[in-house]
């Protein structure tokens, strides 16, 4: 009775904290995709309209943009510049997609971000167009007075090169499915980039746009990978991934995961043993261990409530917060390739386009070579394509495509 008596006081503190604070993270929740309340305040209908609002708004963002670059030369690259930025895109035959302006998006964040970057001054940008007729691709034509323009099936503004023996693969019109054509053309654009001699090669499909400060994250890292494979003298990586779907970065059961929460509840239970340390005159080990437990739970119990999508947007405040982690098998909307193992990956790709989608081929070909290769958290990039270009009449879950792009 008598530690339940020096406990109740405690105990109505826990009851009134928690009263306070699960209604703020609620709040805090309910426009936030991906947390646990986010489908309890908006129905499908709803996410729908405002993931299109959204979208709408971009466009009409990056259509005033672009009616400037005229007025904005890009940085003259000399000799093989240290990199190249592809952005990948084929003209759409879903009206949904012709009118959501993806390649507009992608293009004018993609141009903002490499003019106001002063970390890579020597580099290059190119549109690189893939579509069977290029000049029906009225969009891309008109940017092409403004950045450099290759084409799959058409003359090109950049002199590029591939491999002679690859010129039937290359002019092939006509395929079986999709997704053969979609890894060929990528092929097509990796391989040209790579002719111009870059160090690296930044990969991007045209339904991507970057964080303003995107090249400015991937330069710490690559600073971070070169002082690590000078200590463990270990190969360089093959690719990076910019972008993995939020969907499949929540909470779950995979070890890593797993030890997340752990720390979480570990730095939440050590703030309240601290606090209680500080305020509390009673140095009872039960008083402490029921805080800590309770600080645990708390904390476990807030950010599985955000989410760790959500969650994960704090640590992008910081180049120091990014971190690097083993590549997964999905996907490529943007990829930053060494071009040292770039003619490996396209010998590779041309062998096995027909059996494996482009992602999954890439991820067997590091784990076929034992090559590293990474994904950085948090993402670097959006994904803006709810309307895919490989289907005509399916859309993604808008959720996914609900985010704050300022």
């Amino acid at each position: 009775m008598a530690a339940l008596s020096k406990l109740l006081p405690h105990l109505i503190l826990f009851l009134l904290s928690l009263s306070i604070i699960l209604p703020v993270v609620v709040f805090y929740s309910r426009n936030k995709p991906f947390s646990m309340v986010f489908t309890l305040f908006h129905g499908e209908d709803s996410i729908k309209t405002w993931a299109n609002s959204l979208n709408n708004q971009r466009l009409a963002k990056a259509k005033q943009y672009l009616a400037t670059i005229n007025e904005t030369s890009l940085p003259e690259y000399n000799g093989g510049p240290e990199l190249a930025v592809v952005i990948v895109t084929v003209n759409r035959t879903n009206q949904e997609y012709d009118k959501s302006g993806y390649i507009l998006q992608t293009v004018a964040a993609t141009h903002k971000m490499f003019v106001q970057d002063k970390i890579f001054p020597n580099k290059v940008m190119m549109i690189c167009n893939v579509d069977v007729f290029p000049e029906n691709y009225t969009e891309v034509v008109k940017l092409k007075s403004s950045i450099p323009v290759i084409q799959r099936y058409g003359l090109s503004s950049l002199p590029i090169t591939y491999n002679f023996e690859r010129r039937f693969l290359y002019g092939t019109k006509i395929y079986l499915n999709n997704y053969y054509k979609e890894t060929v053309d990528y092929m097509f654009c990796l391989e040209a980039a790579h002719s111009l001699r870059p160090k690296y090669v930044l990969m991007i499909e045209d339904d991507s746009m970057p964080r303003s400060n995107a090249l400015e994250i991937i330069h710490h890292k690559l600073q971070y990978l070169k002082r690590k494979s000078m200590t463990s003298l270990q190969e360089e990586f093959a690719y990076i991934k910019l972008f993995y779907p939020p969907k499949w970065q929540g909470y779950g059961f995979e070890l890593t995961r797993l030890s997340e929460i752990l720390c979480i509840g570990c730095i939440g239970g050590s703030t309240l043993v601290a606090i209680n340390f500080m305020t509390c005159k009673s140095r009872s080990n039960f008083i402490r261990d029921a805080y800590f437990l309770y600080g645990v739970w708390l904390f476990v119990l807030v950010v599985l409530t955000i989410g760790r999508q959500n969650v994960m947007e704090f640590f992008s405040s910081s180049k120091h917060f990014y971190t690097l982690r083993p590549s997964p098998g999905c996907c490529t909307p943007a990829m930053l390739f060494s071009s040292q193992f770039i003619p490996e990956v396209i010998n590779f790709l041309e062998s096995n386009y027909k059996d494996l989608h482009t992602d999954l081929a890439l991820h067997t070909f590091i784990k076929q070579t034992g090559i590293p290769a990474y994904q950085i958290e948090p993402n670097l990039f959006h994904h803006i394509g709810m309307y895919t270009s490989l289907s005509s009449n399916t859309h993604k879950s808008a959720e996914e495509f609900i985010f704050d792009d300022s």
